[in-house]
């Protein structure tokens, strides 16, 4: 049956599947029953079915509004609950040889980090019709909220089956994801390998730094040692060549290779050779996930990633949240706060600063009175350790134990990273870097941030009324639970440490400040992106830091200068086309809500409050969670308070 035959069968089938059920169920339903036929029609196989197959398929399955349809509202909750979450927990699975230390590594591991189980899902539900009985019953493209749990529920079933997007695509989403993985992981520089312009720079041997995070990084811990400014600019000069192609392919993760910046030369195993820029190269990673991405729009509600990234999985309006963005790139407090950050490094501020982290310069940390690194010397030490903690912050012993008993950490090959469970026979998986000689200080702050995750997973999953609900609305919420958990690793340790409370408030504006520039600028690149169907990797390559240039000239200019370096178009996440960095931007919007809501009452009650709220819509979780819409107003109000007093 070609696309034309489709469509009159369909239209055909319609008022016969309407006429029908209004017939058995009474014409009070008739509103109810011509949204389930009309979502129904929608993911019906036209191609391989009739109209009247259709009649008969909605006489047999449309439950009413009423205990018929909450009895298969449970039946679907549990069933896509089963489904879904199996395929995460082999997820963890078919990936532990990629992400954990302690797992022996074959040579098939970058093959089986690709390797996606669910991939012929969406196609499979369609086929057993799961996707049909579900839209007959609860597909709606209604987006306010809801009154009752049952309705949240609902609305979160309403989205199985929606989309199909073809297996094939789907497979090659993930190796081109896989791809893109290993490239940044591989984009490793080695700092002591390179001669700069200013031959006077050197850095220890065997410093090897990742782009970009590693580098950034290196570069603001650097902050407070002697010469520290002459190699912040050198490191800083590495990220602009990142941005704009100038690192030799040679010089990438090969740790025998010198690079001679003055001459552009490579120096290895004897031989001197012309280094060979990278160009496009960043670039060319990001294409071959986006043309992936491309094919699989039309196969997507919305049909475009913009619009499924802001209205399907954030949930928030893009004005929203470019008005959120916009706000605080714009707030005149920025410059107050630049000369608090002046005052701690003693000198006029650079572009680099903006990475800059040591507000709280001065309260030196007195030692531990006992060896970290003997406490917790591997990732089980930790995983035995998360109930007595869990008592500290203000959990009772049987909770903190039925919490701890739902967490297990894993000595992870990168950065922490933290995996809730998939189902209610899984765990939440905890991932630290765990040294040989045990946990350092800097690991455990990670890992209490981590620990914040975790929780709130454990809280938003196995006791969820509903399972279409667990979790958070979005990526951006479970930021606050993390951030709350890791301002107490000092408090866990045992240290007393004197905490002012103004300079930790800029602290918090100078993290979104400078993560909301780059934010901005691939909201910005996607739009461009739509524009230019035609793009090539060079076309790409050149409009990123062409719009990362006047984001620049437009909100940063004022405070660093007129230069950036390509600082706003740096970083790497971009390259998996994931459209992500808004959510750190939000998520440190709705974090500092979430923390100052939690500051002035019982941590733990008002933590397991919150997390019984669920994957409801981000308004209505927050308006629930805090008693306010989510704006970076509560922000911005207290910082302008804490310069006033800070700088008098």
């Amino acid at each position: 049956m070609n696309q034309a035959n489709s469509n009159a069968a369909a239209q055909s089938a319609l008022p016969l599947a309407k006429a029908a059920l209004a017939k058995v169920f009474g014409a009070n339903h008739a509103e109810d029953i011509a949204r389930g036929v009309g979502f129904c029609a929608r993911v019906w196989d036209w191609e391989k079915s009739d109209a009247p197959a259709f009649v008969e398929f909605c006489e047999k399955n449309y439950h009413p509004p009423g205990k018929a349809r909450s009895r298969l509202l449970r039946r679907l909750d549990e069933i896509m609950h089963l489904v879904g979450g199996s395929f995460n927990v082999i997820a963890k699975t078919t990936r532990a040889g990629l992400d954990l230390a302690d797992v022996e590594l074959t040579p098939a591991e970058e093959l089986f980090g690709a390797f996606a189980a669910g991939t012929h899902l969406d196609e499979d539900l369609r086929t057993f019709r799961v996707a049909a009985l579900a839209q007959l019953n609860f597909g709606t493209d209604d987006l306010s909220p809801t009154r009752t749990r049952a309705a949240w529920a609902a609305r979160r079933l309403s989205r199985v089956g929606r989309t199909v997007i073809p297996a094939d695509l789907s497979a090659e989403a993930s190796m081109r994801g896989a791809e893109v993985d290993r490239f940044v992981s591989g984009f490793n520089l080695h700092l002591d390998k390179i001669e700069y312009a200013d031959p006077s720079i050197r850095f220890p041997k065997d410093t090897v730094r990742i782009s970009h995070w590693g580098l950034r990084d290196f570069m603001t811990g650097l902050n407070g040692q002697e010469n520290a400014l002459p190699r912040q600019r050198a490191i800083r000069d590495l990220l602009r060549r990142v941005v704009d192609g100038e690192i030799p392919k040679e010089a990438i993760d090969r740790p025998k290779a010198r690079w001679r910046q003055r001459d552009g030369t490579i120096l290895e195993d004897g031989a001197v050779r012309t280094a060979t820029p990278m160009g496009p190269l960043r670039w060319e990673q990001f294409k071959k996930v986006y043309d992936v991405q491309r094919r699989i729009d039309p196969h997507t509600i919305y049909g475009n990633m913009i619009d499924n990234k802001f209205k399907l999985e954030r949930e928030i309006p893009e004005e929203k949240v470019v008005r959120i963005l916009t706000d605080i790139l714009s707030a005149p407090v920025a410059e107050k706060v630049a000369r608090f950050v002046e005052r701690r490094l003693g000198r006029p501020i650079e572009p680099h600063d903006i990475y800059f982290k040591s507000f709280q310069a001065g309260s030196k940390k007195a030692p531990l009175a006992f060896d970290i690194r003997k406490r917790y010397p591997d990732a089980k030490s930790l995983t035995d350790a998360i109930p007595g903690i869990l008592v500290r912050l203000g959990f009772s012993k049987p909770r903190a134990a039925w919490i701890g008993a739902r967490i297990q950490v894993d000595n992870s090959r990168s950065a922490g990273h933290a995996w809730g469970p998939g189902t209610g026979h899984d765990v939440a998986r905890l991932r630290v870097r765990v040294d040989r000689g045990g946990v350092n200080e800097e690991e455990f702050g990670v890992f209490m941030h981590e620990l914040g995750h975790c929780t709130e997973q454990v809280l938003t999953s196995y006791e969820m009324d509903y399972k279409a609900l667990w979790g958070v609305p979005n990526t951006a919420f479970t930021e606050g639970f993390a951030f709350t958990f890791q301002d107490q690793a000092d408090f866990i340790l045992g240290r007393k440490v004197s905490v002012d409370a103004d300079v930790t408030v800029m602290q918090r504006f100078w993290e979104v400040f400078e993560i909301t520039g780059p934010a901005l600028t691939e909201i910005r690149l996607f739009h461009w992106l739509y524009e230019h169907p035609e793009a090539t990797a060079a076309d790409m390559h050149a409009a990123i830091r062409r719009i990362g240039d006047k984001i620049w000239a437009e909100f940063y200019a004022r405070i660093f200068g007129a230069e950036g370096y390509g600082l706003m178009a740096v970083y790497s996440h971009i390259l998996w086309c994931s459209f992500y960095l808004a959510d750190y931007s939000m998520g440190y919007v709705i974090a500092y809500q979430v923390r100052k809501f939690l500051a002035t009452r019982k941590f733990a009650p008002e933590m397991e409050r919150l997390c019984a709220l669920g994957a409801i819509y981000p308004e209505s979780w927050m308006k629930a969670a805090v008693g306010q819409a989510i704006s970076a107003g509560p922000l911005l109000r207290d910082v302008g308070k804490a310069c006033d007093r800070a700088l008098a």
